[in-house]
């Protein structure tokens, strides 16, 4: 793999991020840029949202000692959304756009949030995601963008690499009944019927499930050698530790959760083996990947993980946005993505019209617990 240049120096950042607009000597407490962030700040995916807020406020230091946004230091004010509560989610945005009265944020970061929000915000405010899930960007919202690839990309990436590499077309498919895992799900079906077979079984389980026997049973006796899963990191352990205990000898490959920290932990050994597509892990040799991660751990005393990377880039796009515009208007933030160039730590951006940024993904492999890169997919 090439190794890439680091995507700035601090100098260059600084020139960048105030176009438009001269820089300020001293200046007012209130003369800030201010945007903001929809994340899960509480609830059973707050740890989630906990590597969004470090990545995020990384982000801001660095590009604030660089000189800010348009002459003055850039604010990030952060609103709870609870991950995937649609309700929560709403509130969240109204209270960005009413009482914070930003024209630009993060998040939310699940898709079934940006789906209930985006008929509140579009036109009004533009909305940088790391949600997978392919509608996102396709309801017609135009102020809404995507820095992470989308579950098609990831599904048609998997079912190929099944297929080439592993030499399996016997693959089952197994995800949770919420919205993430059923469009992932619908994916993966669809990139198993495209290549001209079918799943050997399609089964489900629930949030929260601790028992998944008679899923796997199932997945087992329909003669499944490869199990494609489309759920959480916590979910997704439990399944594989089941499967090793049962003695079933299947593999599995599935979603990014399957290379995260929470996921690698739980599974233990059982997890060995397992494949997922992935935007980052922090094994990726790559000079400005791992620069980031150096930075990361100089200051949380932890490895970063896709999350935290996720909206540390996210961050620094918006910010690029802001400035190429000249300004806060949403419709002209929008415009100046069109022309962002930008060479970050999961991809190399560009967007293009429907606000897709992120145009790869990996296929990793957790070998000894770590999670090794395999592939490099680029659509």
């Amino acid at each position: 793999m090439k190794k890439r240049i680091f995507h700035r120096s601090l100098l260059a950042a600084a020139c960048a991020l105030c176009l438009g607009a001269p820089a300020t000597g001293a200046m007012a407490a209130d003369d800030v840029v201010t945007i903001g962030a929809s994340a899960p700040l509480t609830g059973p995916r707050a740890n989630l949202g906990r590597y969004f807020k470090e990545g995020v406020d990384l982000a801001v230091d660095e590009i604030n000692a660089a000189g800010g946004v348009l002459g003055k230091p850039l604010k990030v004010v952060f609103e709870d959304d609870q991950a995937d509560n649609p309700n929560v989610a709403i509130n969240a945005i109204n209270r960005l756009l009413k009482v914070d009265h930003v024209t630009a944020f993060l998040g939310p970061h699940f898709s079934v949030a940006q789906m209930a929000t985006q008929n509140i915000y579009c036109g009004k405010a533009v909305s940088i995601t790391g949600a997978s899930g392919v509608p996102v960007t396709e309801s017609g919202c135009k102020t809404v963008l995507r820095n992470r690839a989308n579950d098609i990309v990831g599904a048609k990436a998997l079912v190929a690499y099944a297929r080439s590499t592993l030499k399996i077309d016997k693959i089952g498919v197994l995800y949770i009944n919420d919205d993430f895992g059923k469009g992932g799900g619908d994916r993966v079906i669809k990139a198993i019927e495209d290549v001209g077979i079918k799943p050997v079984a399609v089964v489900t389980h629930n949030a929260e499930d601790k028992d998944f026997s008679a899923q796997l049973a199932r997945l087992h006796d329909a003669g499944a050698k490869l199990v494609i899963m489309w759920t959480h990191d916590n979910e997704a352990a439990l399944i594989v530790r089941q499967a090793k205990q049962l003695g079933l000898g299947m593999k599995f490959a599935g979603s990014t959760s399957l290379s995260q920290p929470v996921f690698v932990k739980l599974a233990g050994e059982a997890g060995e083996g397992a494949i997922s597509s992935s935007d980052f892990v922090t094994s990726n040799p790559d000079a400005g990947v791992q620069g980031f991660i150096k930075k990361y751990k100089a200051r949380y005393k932890a490895e970063p993980e896709l999350y935290g990377a996720t909206y540390y880039d996210a961050t620094y796009l918006m910010a690029r946005a802001i400035g190429l515009a000249g300004s806060l208007d949403p419709a002209k933030i929008r415009e100046a993505f069109g022309k962002v160039q930008y060479q970050g730590v999961l991809a190399n951006y560009h967007c293009v019209a429907n606000g897709d940024c992120n145009h790869q993904v990996y296929i990793v492999e957790l070998e000894h617990g770590d999670p090794v890169i395999k592939e490099l997919v680029k659509f």
